[in-house]
């Protein structure tokens, strides 16, 4: 079944090397953690929104569009082009928008971020955003061909080199005693996306050519321009309102009666420990994502409808069983992660409040995922902005009032707002069935069971001598494989009924 199925097979390789990589981002960041601290976290994570809005602008939609048009090309000439194209492109507006962040810097952490910190920062964070483009372009025409391992493994290949980085440089600062600060980490953030582009690059090379003529070039740009510039602009407004709202998080917490310092603490806490922890399961999900996008696009233009249901409802099965468990696992072991792995007990906390995300948050990338394959990308955009604009809302009015916990309750009802609307909007099209029993109530009783085979273990461990750390570290490693061995079983019983 899983050598006949691509999106199946395609998953297991994707989800394997995203666990891979988000356990070394894991190690990463709690190393990280370690060497600038928690309000070194948070002048770090502020960077990001404006990072992300720049690469928005130079290649939002064009990973998609790559993907979509490769899928549906009809010879590999045609899907070379579509990749040419497309790096032609994406490099000529990643040129301009890096340049522009690059000389404006200081402005936008003075005038945009409210932190002259950053400033530094963004000059040499501005590098990413061309090998940020390329590495898109590249992997987006990998998975519209369905082949998943250039793509798969230069995440881990990335990820090895950003934590091998940050290692050998934090060994080499403290031994020198140079002040380590937040650059250390967009150094590591550079050598690692630097190198994974050559890595990308060393593939691509080993692919056949075709020729083409300049006229075929600027036609193929022109048919995705009339794609791509739709999803990159639906990316940047909603790219801008995430952006507005992580840079709000820090000032609403001042307002509410924090100190700039304790609210920079808490907003590394929360966007670099917390909520990274929450989102690392999502390799799973993301991996079907990923997969299924250029799956139902194709299923579709050829008028499968057949097709496209059997993949909707294998995809939404994938997300609720994956957000089902980690509901359970992050709730019975949230504190401890928080405790115990990265030292501050407030990630404990925010981990236990988070965890009733999962389901909602990682359905509903996939049903987003399953509106682009679609065509449905302005209903994805709305949907999305809809519960942007909620979050902002609990943000502005709800944290000054009971502090970042409103800002947690505002993540939680937008993402199950934005999921009830993909899924409205998907059975308008698409006949697919959703089974109570099937994805609900059997993974709820599945989690009951292997909850109970981890407390089990605990209690057994409760009698022994042996104490500390690392022996905590160790009884909670073993209930979490026990229920993650639960997890595994049901999810791959469930992919055989689905063949």
């Amino acid at each position: 079944m899983f050598r006949k199925n691509p999106i199946v097979k395609g998953t297991l390789l994707l989800t394997i090397t995203g666990l891979i990589s988000r356990i070394i981002g894991f190690l990463y960041r709690i190393f990280l953690s370690n060497l600038i601290g928690a309000k070194g976290m948070g002048i770090f994570q502020l960077i990001f929104p404006v990072l992300s809005f720049c690469i928005a602008l130079s290649c939002g939609g064009i990973q998609i569009a790559v993907s979509r048009f490769v899928a549906e090309s009809k010879s590999k000439s045609q899907c070379y082009l579509v990749f040419i194209s497309s790096i032609i492109m994406s490099l000529f507006l990643s040129g301009i928008t890096c340049a522009c962040l690059f000389y404006f810097a200081e402005p936008v952490s003075a005038y945009i971020i409210k932190n002259t910190d950053c400033a530094q920062l963004l000059k040499y964070a501005s590098i990413v955003i061309p090998l940020s483009t390329v590495h898109s372009c590249i992997s987006g025409y990998y998975l519209g061909l369905k082949k998943t391992f250039v793509p798969a493994w230069s995440s881990v290949f990335e990820q090895i080199v950003k934590l091998t980085s940050l290692y050998i440089m934090g060994m080499v600062w403290i031994g020198n005693d140079i002040t380590i600060t937040p650059l250390i980490a967009v150094y590591s953030m550079i050598i690692s996306e630097a190198l994974g582009v050559v890595f990308c690059l060393i593939a691509i090379t080993s692919e056949k050519r075709y020729a083409f003529k300049i006229r075929d070039v600027f036609s193929t740009m022109k048919r995705m321009f009339s794609v791509s510039y739709i999803l990159t602009l639906n990316k940047i407004m909603l790219t801008f309102l995430q952006c507005i709202e992580a840079l709000l998080v820090p000032i609403v917490l001042v307002k509410s009666g924090m100190t700039s310092s304790d609210a920079l603490s808490i907003y590394g806490i929360l966007t670099g420990m917390a909520l990274p922890v929450i989102t690392f399961p999502s390799a799973i999900n993301n991996s079907v994502s990923t997969m299924i996008l250029p799956t139902i696009a194709k299923a579709n233009t050829s008028d499968n409808s057949s097709g496209v249901k059997r993949t909707t409802e294998l995809s939404i099965r994938f997300s609720m069983i994956t957000g089902i468990f980690c509901i359970g696992l992050f709730i019975f072991y949230g504190d401890f992660i928080g405790t115990e792995i990265f030292g501050h007990a407030q990630a404990g906390e925010y981990i236990q409040i988070l965890a009733w995300l999962c389901p909602f948050m990682y359905l509903s990338t996939t049903l987003g995922s399953i509106l682009h394959g679609l065509g449905k990308t302005t209903a994805a955009f709305i949907h999305n902005a809809i519960g942007t604009i909620i979050r902002l809302g609990f943000l502005w009015f709800m944290v000054p009032q009971i502090g970042i916990t409103g800002y947690l309750w505002g993540l939680l009802i937008s993402n199950l707002v934005v999921t009830a609307l993909h899924a409205i909007h998907i059975s308008k099209f698409v006949d697919y069935y959703f089974s109570p029993l099937e994805n609900i109530i059997k993974p709820t009783a599945w989690l009951l069971c292997s909850l109970a085979v981890g407390e089990l273990i605990r209690f057994i461990f409760s009698f022994s001598t042996f104490s500390g750390k690392i022996f905590n570290l160790f009884s909670a490693g073993v209930c979490a494989i026990s229920i993650c061995a639960v997890f595994a079983y049901f999810l791959i019983r469930n992919l055989r009924e689905m063949k």
